[in-house]
């Protein structure tokens, strides 16, 4: 683990000042390692067994400056900044043990913690919304709480998509997040050591709640039924309930417990309550405390204590752990960039603390575990703790400068001077130095000496500071690829489609996407933004795993929304040819009838373009003429038939497909028209029912002349070398057992190859023979 940086000059300062005695230099390395890591153990009550690394203090982004600053909330020092123009005000930031990131609406920029250094903006997985962010045992998370995605940060990298609304998001010591899902009522985890999130408890419907960690563990408190559940792997089981006191089901719980009591506020009421559930079997009387008076809509514990804002009005109270009030503030703020105010909010930090930001950033409250509250000023030159002493003590000491208004970037290197003889007796002038000025005019007559020389009885005057050229960077080495964006999933042709945006390439081109499901996985290039998922199992339920790949590795994985088949649709249409194509503008196409599936016939739909494009032609006979056309132009002509399910839904069935174009006169259409032939078995990969011939018939083309011909599925590509022979003097050929096919679900055509040029077949998806 990799620590905050100390800026080198205050460490200097520091030794210089005290002499550099060995008590300052083990103070100093003590901080470094306050700094970096703080060993606790997890749990606000009783600690458990677990040794976890916290976070030490919280980052604050101001946006009046630009900047984010890390706060030490032991020492109410701010440590450590560096500019981000990018984000936006009431942006939040959290960390991870190697990297921090600034939240912003529809942005997230990531910085390295060891430098400082801003690295490439991460895609977030939802935009115009601000996502709420978590700290725990290392991780940070960022929950979109509207969209219903989660992003965990860190080693363990990864995007879950539970679906929104969400209720507000807890995490628990040991580093596992929790969401509930309130139009479902699913409860969900993901655990650090997993990459995708499972639900294994249900709510009772209609029933409102939230949830808090308790140490490692989770509970929801059910506020309809009163009743709190606590939370594990395998589901929920029944906890103590709420007692004798009485709360509305729209209260609010706060995230972490109090010392082993839930924090539950009653806004109707004004009233903070402490219920105790550490001990089921004997229960502690519950705490009721009046509140002054206010909004209270923002509720956090920091271990022993509770903070609670009102964010309309900017006030802050907290309480200890018998509610009796400890402190109260009211949280300044001003507009940002001459807009509204923007209102405070509070942040749990992984070490417990409680951060409440004014809208800007330029003000930090820190409550501590027990309820004080310290008010540390963020970006405005009061909020370091190495201001220069003004006592002369006579011997050498060097005075830190005060830093302009105007930020210099922390890699800038400042040009060198030489220390003075003597100590100053005031601090260093804030203002800035004036242009040296030259003391005798060049270029004039007359004029004998130079620079050089110096001339009797006047000051030489310095020559011109040198120019410091910031060194350039070195380049960005390349990262792991971003999440895939906006992924979903739909039922088509008896499968799913799943789609998909870009992922950020972050410096390396991405070369694939994978794709994983129950029962199987697939693998498409970088340039693909959709995959056919065939044959999937009738009334089971399916998501679909999906991440990018790059020269870096791999990026972290998104998880579709849910989908289920719940009934098998018709077959693709078979033989679907030209049957007429002498009409200027027009064809009529023919099929034969599929196997209807689960459903009762309806009508066939034809399309244009693609399988997705509006129906142009419905019919209930298999042949359908399509007018306004353009002679010599080739489309894709798409035919499937619509079947009726038993409770009344239409399924949409396969289709098949066919490139082709109107003529504007009669004469023979050419026809390659490919289907499934007789079953048979080739092999062990190739049995039946699935096995069965690629059966091949070619109408029209030339006479006595020799064609090969090739097979293709939409996943093996060319999986047959090919066959060679020759059309009769009609120019007709039937090729009936040439080629032996399996492929169930997937798109199945061939190829014709003659001295004319290529032939490409209908498309149609193969099925099983059962």
């Amino acid at each position: 683990m990799r620590p905050i940086p100390f800026r080198p000059r205050r460490i200097t300062e520091l030794l210089r000042r005290r002499g550099r005695s060995e008590a300052t230099l083990a103070a100093v390395v003590a901080g470094c390692v306050a700094l970096m890591s703080v060993v606790v153990l997890t749990g606000a009550g009783a600690p458990d067994s677990g040794v976890k690394f916290t976070q030490s203090g919280h980052w604050v982004y101001n946006s009046v400056v630009g900047r984010i600053f890390h706060l030490d909330g032991a020492t109410g020092k701010v440590d450590a900044d560096t500019e981000v123009k990018t984000a936006t005000p009431g942006a939040q930031v959290v960390q991870t043990d190697k990297q921090g990131y600034v939240l912003s609406r529809s942005r997230i920029d990531q910085f390295g913690k060891s430098d400082l250094t801003v690295l490439d903006p991460v895609q977030p997985p939802a935009t115009n919304e601000q996502p709420v962010g978590l700290e725990a045992a290392g991780a940070a998370f960022a929950v979109y709480k509207q969209a219903g995605r989660v992003v965990r940060f860190g080693d363990k990298e990864t995007i879950a998509f539970p679906a929104g609304p969400l209720g507000d998001p807890i995490v628990t010591s040991d580093g596992t997040l929790w969401v509930h899902r309130v139009g479902e009522g699913d409860l969900c985890r993901l655990p650090m050591s997993a990459d995708r999130m499972s639900c294994p408890a249900t709510t009772p419907k209609g029933h409102k709640g939230a949830l808090t960690a308790v140490g490692a563990n989770a509970v929801f408190v059910d506020l309809t039924a009163r009743q709190v559940y606590t939370l594990n792997a395998g589901g929920m089981d029944t906890g103590p309930d709420l007692g004798d006191i009485d709360v509305p089901d729209d209260a609010l719980v706060a995230g972490n417990d109090v010392d082993g009591r839930l924090a539950i506020v009653d806004r109707a009421h004004n009233r903070l309550h402490l219920v105790d559930i550490t001990h089921p079997d004997k229960p502690e009387a519950p705490i009721s405390t009046p509140l002054p008076k206010g909004t209270f809509d923002k509720v956090a514990s920091s271990g022993d204590g509770i903070a609670l804002l009102d964010r309309k009005n900017s006030h802050l109270i907290t309480l200890g752990r018998d509610g009796k009030q400890v402190a109260e503030a009211k949280i300044p703020t001003r507009p940002a960039d001459g807009r509204e105010k923007p209102e405070p909010n509070l942040y749990r930090g992984d070490d417990s603390r409680v951060y409440v930001e004014n809208g800007i950033g330029d003000r930090v409250v820190v409550v501590d575990r027990d309820g004080e509250t310290e008010s540390v000023d963020i970006g405005t030159g009061d909020d370091r703790g190495d201001k220069p002493s003004p006592k002369n003590t006579g011997k050498p000491t060097i005075t830190p400068p005060v830093k302009p208004e105007t930020k210099v970037p922390p890699k800038t290197i400042p040009p060198k001077t030489t220390p003075p003889s003597t100590p100053p007796s005031t601090p260093p002038s804030t203002h800035k130095p004036e242009k040296p000025r030259r003391t005798t005019p060049t270029n004039r007559p007359g004029n004998e000496h130079t620079p050089d020389k110096p001339d009797p009885g006047k000051t030489k005057t310095p020559p011109p500071t040198r120019k410091i050229i910031p060194p350039v960077p070195p380049p960005v080495k390349p990262g792991r690829p971003g999440a895939a964006l906006n992924v979903a999933a739909r039922i088509m042709d008896g499968g799913a489609v799943v789609s998909w945006g870009a992922a950020a390439a972050h410096g390396a081109t991405i070369t694939s996407y994978r794709l994983s499901w129950t029962g199987g996985s697939t693998t498409v290039s970088g340039a693909a933004r959709s995959a056919l998922i065939p044959s999937l199992k009738t009334k089971t339920p399916y998501y679909f795993t999906i991440y990018a790949v790059n020269s870096a590795g791999n990026g972290p994985a998104v998880k579709s929304n849910r989908v289920e088949l719940k009934w098998n649709p018709a077959e693709s249409p078979r033989e679907l040819l030209v049957r007429n194509d002498g009409t200027s503008g027009s064809l009529t196409l023919e099929w034969m009838q599929p196997t209807m599936g689960d459903g009762t016939f309806l009508r066939y739909e034809v399309s244009i373009g693609s399988r997705t494009a509006p129906v142009r032609v419905r019919s209930t006979t298999t042949t359908a003429t399509i007018s306004g056309l353009t002679d010599g132009k080739y489309s894709d002509f798409y035919v499937r038939a619509i079947t009726k399910a038993s409770d009344g839904q239409e399924v949409v069935g396969k289709y098949t497909s066919l490139k082709a174009t109107s003529v504007g006169k009669e004469q023979p259409t050419k026809r390659v028209v490919a289907s499934r032939g007789d079953g048979t078995t080739y092999g062990d990969d190739c049995q039946h029912p699935e096995c069965a011939y690629v059966q091949v018939r070619i109408e029209n083309l030339t006479p006595d002349t020799t064609y090969s011909i090739k097979p293709y599925t939409s996943e093996w590509g060319n999986f047959n070398p090919g066959y060679s022979t020759k059309t009769d003097s009609k120019g007709q050929l039937l090729v009936p057992d040439q080629f032996p096919c399996s492929a169930v679900g997937q798109l199945t055509w061939v190829t014709v190859t003659g001295p004319e040029g290529t032939y490409t077949s209908n498309k149609f998806f193969w099925k099983s023979d059962n």
